[in-house]
């Protein structure tokens, strides 16, 4: 009866082991290589990411915006191919602002949101640049 005990306690825990060591992927990291610099402070959050080639796939961040505005900056190198897009979420999942990142920098203020906890979404589709910049603060 122990020999059984112990054999259903292994088969137990290296089941959760594998639970635990799936449940460790995170589906909106980056592909391999691909690794952007990130600073996500309350009420700041900045994105650079330099060589990118052919990348398609999607990325969420959780940024804290004490306010109820956002104003977004961004710039990439010209010459781009594919599409990157910038989505901005406020806390009750509000779309309030949405663009191509493209080589403008000019900045845009996002409409009225409710503070907290925002979402910061980049889309990729068959994107390839040298270099993507953006950032986000509360206005």
């Amino acid at each position: 009866m122990r020999v059984m005990s112990s054999i259903t306690i292994r088969v137990l825990v290296l089941i959760f082991v594998a639970l635990v060591a799936a449940c460790g992927d995170d589906p909106t990291a980056p592909p391999p290589g691909i690794q952007p610099q990130i600073v996500n402070n309350t009420d700041a959050f900045s994105y650079q990411i330099t060589s990118l080639d052919n990348v398609t796939g999607t990325y969420n961040y959780t940024w804290q915006n004490t306010g109820t505005l956002a104003r977004v900056t961004h710039s990439s190198n010209a010459g781009a191919s594919g599409t990157a897009t910038l989505t901005l979420l406020d806390a009750v999942g509000t779309q309030v602002y949405t663009g191509t990142l493209v080589s403008s920098g000019q900045p845009v203020s996002s409409p009225v949101g409710v503070a907290g906890a925002w979402t910061v979404r980049v889309v990729y589709t068959s994107y390839s640049n040298a270099q993507v910049n953006f950032a986000v603060a509360k206005q």
